[in-house]
């Protein structure tokens, strides 16, 4: 009888202690689980958040500095306007050439000349027209800026950086010429007005 007694007391106790195990677990653990999981998703919401924020405002700031009224980033190069002169032809004062001094770079693949890249593009307008202008090279004074002139020509290595000076000959003296950004399509976000004397 002790030991009948003795082995119910016994049984009793396992069962009670493998009851109290089993409810300490599940009540304690998961609540303290799922409290440190909902702050680490909230930490990483909230780092989502800036995340996603700061790569808007970047992408943003590089839109806005890639191109603006001086420069003109199409990928492949880079057109710093650093000065525009209207210039008399050096056979004829009756011709008149638009000379652009820049700085020009080349991040293509291929060498090529800042002018045979034709980034830029020039345009003058009538009442009914837009008229595209033509280059001026072979036109510019024989003692203007050679060198600069002459590089505007001369192909440049990829990667590198030159200053040089490209030119259009414009058609309506006196009229405004649009610097705009050589495209198929017409649409251009870079543009840089010049006014023009007669």
């Amino acid at each position: 009888m002790k030991k009948l007694l003795l082995s119910s007391a016994l049984v009793s106790l396992v069962v009670l202690s493998a009851c109290g195990d089993g409810n300490e677990e599940t009540t304690t653990d998961p609540v303290e689980e799922t409290s440190a999981d909902s702050t680490d998703s909230t930490e990483t919401s909230d780092e989502s958040t800036e995340d996603t924020d700061e790569t808007e405002e970047d992408t943003q700031e590089e839109n806005d500095s890639a191109t603006n009224d001086t420069t003109l980033d199409t990928g492949e190069f880079v057109y710093e306007i650093k000065e525009i002169e209207q210039l008399d032809s050096q056979y004829d004062a009756s011709t008149q050439i638009l000379a652009v001094e820049l700085t020009f770079t080349n991040n293509s693949e291929d060498a090529i000349s800042p002018w045979i890249s034709q980034g830029i593009t020039a345009e003058q307008e009538t009442d009914t027209t837009v008229e595209t202008l033509m280059g001026s090279n072979g036109l510019y004074p024989e003692d203007y800026k050679t060198e600069l002139v002459e590089m505007g020509d001369t192909n440049v290595k990829p990667g590198a950086t030159v200053d040089a000076v490209i030119g259009f000959e414009i058609l309506y003296p006196g009229e405004p010429v649009t610097l705009k950004e050589f495209t198929f399509n017409g649409d251009s976000s870079f543009e840089h007005v010049v006014e023009t004397t007669e």
